[in-house]
């Protein structure tokens, strides 16, 4: 029970601080849409990415597991569709430059913003996990 409480909490705020780094990522403002948001993702996270991990074994092991990212975009992309208070939508970095460093104008279409989402949720996710285990 405590590993499941542990896991939503975990989810509810990697959601939460994913939303407020990167403007990809929209939740709905509410308390609400967020923990339900939170619920879906760990519920994906523990009946759904199991099984899409065993589907997606012969994949992982031709690629070397390079494509093992592919299970945790595969998961957000359902979040989307079944939680209405969370959106992922294309963003344009407008570029910038310091120090002689030039860094250009970078457009992400829906699908490298829900790559992008997934891999930030999913490093919070597992800081979190880590820590508290260790």
């Amino acid at each position: 029970m405590k590993h499941l409480i542990r896991v939503f909490v975990f989810n509810v705020f990697a959601l939460w601080l994913a939303s407020q780094l990167l403007p990809t990522i929209r939740v709905a403002p509410t308390w609400q849409a967020l923990l339900s948001a939170g619920g879906v993702l760990s519920i994906l996270m523990l009946i759904v990415k199991p099984i899409l991990k065993i589907l997606f074994l012969p994949i992982n092991i031709i690629t070397f597991g390079l494509l093992s990212w592919m299970v945790n975009v595969i998961v957000i992309y359902l979040l989307t569709v079944v939680a209405s208070g969370v959106a992922i939508v294309p963003w344009t970095f407008p570029g910038g430059g310091a120090l002689g460093f030039v860094i250009p104008e970078i457009k992400l279409s829906y699908f490298m913003a829900l790559i992008a989402s997934s891999l930030l949720i999913t490093l919070i996710g597992s800081t979190l996990h880590s820590i508290s285990e260790g």
